[in-house]
């Protein structure tokens, strides 16, 4: 698959926009990438992530936890990389995408991990029809998945830890740091 030109339509509530057009979701990635300084390493996992739909999930957990290291985020990537992953799922089965009416979040389940993005705020998207299933209320664990994002996306490089957390001045104290 050719990352850099990937694209995605995003489903539309019904009256929301003229027309369902195709969105390049790299673009709009690598502009988040280079928002947050990450390095080559980080880019290339990032790519290397968006190639299946649980990636896609980690990638964007990733993303939206580094905004907190920013001044100001660019969020554009979210929707069309969560659309592009739950797209991916059903092609892949690497993930479970279920939609929660209620709370307005978007689950992902996959084999190892759970994450939820709150997407109440893109509401002209149609999210039924993005995810496999519909569930109000739904019962996940609660837990944010934000402390491990950059381990979790340098797994789709299988790149050790070593490479890309550094540790304090050299101190061998077991407070490591990442390069991004």
């Amino acid at each position: 698959m050719d990352i850099e030109n990937r694209t995605v339509v995003i489903p539309r509530k019904e009256n929301t926009t003229k027309k369902e057009e195709p969105v390049e979701v790299w673009p709009l990635v690598e502009a988040a990438l280079d928002e947050v300084d990450a390095d080559p390493t980080t880019q290339q996992a990032a790519q290397a992530a968006m190639e299946v739909s649980d990636g896609c999930a980690t990638l964007a957990n990733f993303l939206i936890s580094q905004a907190e290291q920013v001044e100001k985020m660019d969020y554009r990537f979210k929707v069309p990389l969560i659309v592009l992953g739950a797209k991916l799922a059903r092609e892949d089965g690497g993930s479970n995408t279920i939609y929660d009416s209620e709370e307005g979040t978007l689950h992902f389940e996959t084999d190892d991990h759970h994450f939820a993005f709150e997407v109440y705020e893109d509401w002209t998207v149609d999210w039924e029809q993005v995810a496999d299933r519909v569930e109000g209320g739904y019962n996940w664990d609660g837990v944010q998945k934000q402390v491990w994002a950059l381990d979790w996306l340098m797994a789709y490089l299988e790149v050790p830890s070593d490479d890309y957390m550094v540790d304090n001045e050299g101190e061998d104290d077991d407070q490591y740091y990442s390069r991004i």
